[in-house]
């Protein structure tokens, strides 16, 4: 077993880092905290906003944004929840499918030159009754920006693998 959780032993002294938690490693209580955070820009929002086709003009137009607000338009809550979502997967990166979303909140607009986090707690885990090689995870997900504010938050479910199955080793990490 190497010294560190996150490391695959490939030698004497040679690690390799690992994908993701087993569904084992996960205990009702924890709480991760998912980094480096990513600091969110006025030009990518107008990207996400124009290939989601989410043409909102406070997504898109700048000016009608100032003119109507009187300030930058905000990133987009979607964006925002598929930026925070994906904070989260060097932690849960042995996920099989996401299962289903709930109580998804917004607090606060997310402004360009903000930094979002994320960090989640596990509310609950079972063994999944029809997959003996996976089990299925509970879990709350808050998106916090560079001075702590909660910006989004969630519960999902999902499958992740036992430790020991899917492709992982096969796959060379």
């Amino acid at each position: 077993m190497p010294p560190f959780a996150s490391h695959r032993r490939l030698g004497p002294n040679v690690y390799m880092e690992v994908e993701g938690l087993d569904f084992e490693d996960f205990e009702v209580g924890q709480v991760f905290e998912h980094r480096p955070g990513r600091t969110l820009t006025a030009h990518e929002n107008t990207l996400h906003a124009l290939r989601s086709l989410d043409l909102s003009p406070p997504l898109v137009d700048r000016h009608y944004a100032e003119r109507v607000h009187g300030t930058e338009p905000p990133i987009g809550e979607t964006f925002v929840l598929g930026v925070v979502t994906a904070l989260t997967t060097r932690t849960f990166g042995k996920v099989v499918a996401n299962l289903g979303w709930k109580n998804v909140r917004f607090g606060r607009p997310v402004r360009p030159g903000d930094t979002v986090y994320a960090e989640s707690e596990i509310l609950g885990k079972r063994e999944s009754r029809s997959r003996p090689t996976q089990g299925i995870m509970h879990v709350r997900t808050r998106g916090l920006d560079q001075r702590g504010e909660e910006v989004c938050s969630f519960e999902r479910n999902f499958l992740v693998y036992k430790r020991g199955q899917g492709p992982y080793v096969e796959a060379g990490y």
